[in-house]
């Protein structure tokens, strides 16, 4: 496990620390952004601040009800500002239906919205993977039968990235060095409760080797982290791909835990804004360069380096040549073989 201190400011993280917040949010007119998820939690309040700084926003989410319903608060909460002093042009939300469990809806939503980017000014400026699941007990597999947290959480987001490549490097050509990125969402319990290695070797032989609702939650999340970093690794076409852990939130852990431990977690479960305030500084920063995503750094909330991970987990970012153990390159390796029939 992690240092205490390293989990406890992951947990209880200082105030009013995140370097960039909707107030400092510089304008993102004439910017394309793909948030998945985009109509609850998370990433409702990120697609909202984009939203608000002039971007163009695509909202990869499995209810249009959902989706129709959240782009019209969105355009609510902007409407008594309009006209006054200072404020900023608003951008465009936009629906695409897309769902996690099945690859192939991926797939549609990836050529869905590629159909709608066309021409010399087609662009993708950032793809945040935001949607997934918590820890389910007694999860159903996905469409295409894999476990479902990893399905959920790491399968789709990464063939989604996968299809939008060629989109994303295009516009890294023409745009600031390291400004476009894939922002990939992980979990505190990567450093609490992953096995040794992030993922079992067992696993990726067998998806049914693991049972455990958490193991399988919190490793499919150690999946994100390292599918960001071999991605940085395998496309140095400029296109920056991050992970970190954007903080402890109702919407999206604990979904399973018993009533009495839940009300004592509640005090440390936060608003979902100062997630996407995290998101903000994975996907703006200028402190976060492509050198740090080829070392696989981790970024926590509300936009702070990760102070020391697993040693463990540091050797899996690691060929077995560089003396790893090489398990972000074998999940890497077993994720394309998972897709490969949606990437023809």
């Amino acid at each position: 496990m992690s240092s205490i201190s390293a989990i406890w400011t992951q947990f209880f993280p200082p105030a009013n620390g995140a370097p960039i917040t909707e107030a400092n949010l510089t304008s993102q007119a004439g910017k394309v952004f793909i948030v998945t998820g985009g109509s609850s939690g998370l990433g409702y309040e990120l697609s909202r601040i984009l939203y608000g700084a002039g971007a163009k926003v695509y909202l990869l989410t499995r209810s249009k009800e959902h989706a129709d319903d959240a782009i019209s608060r969105m355009q609510s909460f902007y409407e008594a500002s309009d006209g006054a002093p200072n404020s900023k042009p608003r951008g465009s939300l936009h629906f695409i239906f897309m769902d996690l469990v099945d690859l192939a809806t991926v797939k549609a939503a990836a050529q869905e919205f590629l159909g709608r980017e066309t021409g010399p000014g087609a662009r993708l400026d950032a793809l945040f993977n935001n949607a997934g699941t918590g820890a389910l007990k007694k999860a159903p597999k996905t469409r295409q039968g894999h476990e479902y947290h990893f399905g959920t959480n790491s399968l789709g987001g990464f063939l989604l990235a996968r299809l939008l490549t060629p989109i994303l490097t295009s516009t890294a050509q023409k745009a600031p060095t390291g400004s476009v990125r894939v922002v990939w969402p992980a979990s505190c319990l990567v450093d609490m409760m992953t096995p040794k290695g992030g993922i079992r070797s067992e696993f990726l032989r067998d998806q049914g080797a693991v049972t455990d609702a958490n193991e399988l939650y919190s490793s499919s999340k150690a999946a994100s982290w390292f599918v960001a970093s071999e991605f940085a690794r395998r496309q140095p076409e400029g296109v920056l791909h991050i992970a970190g852990n954007p903080g402890n939130y109702l919407s999206n852990i604990w979904r399973d835990t018993p009533a009495l431990l839940y009300w004592i977690l509640r005090p440390i479960l936060r608003d979902p804004v100062h997630g996407a305030e995290t998101y903000l500084f994975m996907a703006f920063s200028e402190s976060v360069t492509l050198d740090d995503a080829a070392a696989g750094r981790y970024v926590i909330c509300d936009g702070r380096w990760h102070p020391g991970q697993r040693e463990d987990l540091l050797l899996a970012l690691r060929s077995v040549e560089e003396g790893g153990s090489g398990r972000a390159k074998e999940y890497f390796d077993w994720c394309e073989d998972k897709v490969n029939e949606f990437v023809r």
